[in-house]
């Protein structure tokens, strides 16, 4: 059975396995753990296992079982923001994997109330890499030269600048060719966009 909090996909073993687990403690605690493990989102920081094991105590749980319920809940929440999934699919879909519905229910609603404050938080943790602000370019066409041995043949100028979406920050890069070497790269350039663009479709 496919998952839209899942990525349309099967959820995985190990998931199923700590349903279980989940159901074990009361839906009160599995919303105060989802919120626990939402915050670690926003602080960036590592849970608090000692708010954990409070939460979980009544359950008898050990290390390891308070550790998997961590990681289901963690899996689930992130999850379900990458795929955007809203908190009703999710909550049906959690009841399908066997987790009672008022379980479910603390968590779709804890995920709903912080839905679009992860959104942001996700977006601003993604990794960006500089790209292409604006290309300068010209064409110089060498007549004659005492250094040069080959002329009468062009060179292009070209003048890239990066911008780094992190700071904003635009750097140039100058650099000149011959007229063979920018064919190659421009044929090169091309392949790679046909490449990208059958990708895409």
């Amino acid at each position: 059975m496919k998952f839209k909090f899942c990525g349309d996909l099967d959820a995985p073993d190990w998931l199923l396995r700590e349903i279980n687990t989940l159901s074990k403690i009361t839906n009160i605690r599995v919303k105060l753990l989802t919120v626990q493990v939402i915050n670690s989102f926003e602080s960036k920081e590592n849970i608090d296992f000692e708010k954990i094991e409070k939460l979980t105590k009544d359950a008898g749980f050990v290390l390891s079982d308070i550790k998997a319920t961590i990681a289901a809940l963690h899996f689930i929440i992130f999850n379900s923001v990458k795929n955007d999934v809203d908190d009703g699919n999710l909550s049906t879909e959690l009841q399908q994997l066997g987790l009672p519905k008022e379980h479910c229910d603390s968590i779709s609603r804890a995920f709903r109330e912080n839905k679009e404050k992860l959104r942001t938080i996700f977006h601003s943790n993604t990794l960006k890499f500089p790209y292409l602000d604006t290309l300068d370019w010209r064409v110089d066409f060498l007549l004659s030269s005492n250094t040069v041995e080959e002329v009468n043949s062009p060179n292009i100028q070209l003048n890239l600048k990066v911008k780094n979406p992190s700071t904003g920050e635009v750097s140039q890069h100058p650099f000149e060719i011959s007229a063979k070497k920018f064919n190659v790269l421009y044929y090169e350039l091309k392949q790679c966009k046909q490449l990208m663009e059958s990708q895409n479709n």
